[in-house]
């Protein structure tokens, strides 16, 4: 891949070394969500700047959801769960509130909230309740890279285990 495209001031702009980035291969970054909605809520953006799932590349398509099931598994040695919801808003009318192309993985056990699709009315056009609300409690940027640190080892322990 030629040299990734980066706009400044977008926060999922970050390159494969960046400290809040846990997780990364030639096409994607796997970052923790700084106000989650469950714990181990995580988001897989593309390396390069995309505003929209038609914007990716073929190659990147492809490798979309091999490196996704490789986050869940990292997710799943620090968050154990017992599935996950994936949602990806495509466009302001969807609910994506940051033009970066960016598919939420959020780790779901046995009773976290009272129904299954509870976390599904966060993504209502209101502010308060948008998946990427920042009305949500945030981790302090302390708190994060050590929640990212843990991730990165979870990632080193669980390589041997990736499957193609």
């Amino acid at each position: 891949m030629s040299e990734i495209q980066h706009i400044t001031g977008c926060p999922f702009c970050l390159n494969a070394d960046h400290p809040l980035v846990f997780f990364a291969s030639e096409y994607f970054r796997a970052i923790y969500n700084r106000a989650p909605i469950l714990p181990g809520h995580t988001l897989v953006v593309p390396a390069r700047h995309v505003a929209a799932l038609d914007d990716l590349t073929i190659t990147e398509l492809e490798h979309i959801m091999v490196f996704t099931r490789k986050v869940n598994h990292i997710i799943k040695k620090l968050f154990p769960n017992e599935g996950f919801n994936w949602t990806l808003q495509d466009g302001q009318p969807a609910g994506q509130t940051i033009e970066h192309l960016h598919l939420h993985i959020i780790p779901r056990t046995e009773g976290d909230l009272p129904e299954p699709g509870d976390w599904y009315p966060k993504l209502q056009a209101s502010k308060e309740k948008l998946i990427d609300s920042f009305s949500r409690p945030q981790h302090t940027e302390k708190e994060l890279l050590h929640i990212t640190e843990k991730l990165k080892s979870a990632a080193i322990s669980n390589s041997n285990d990736f499957q193609s």
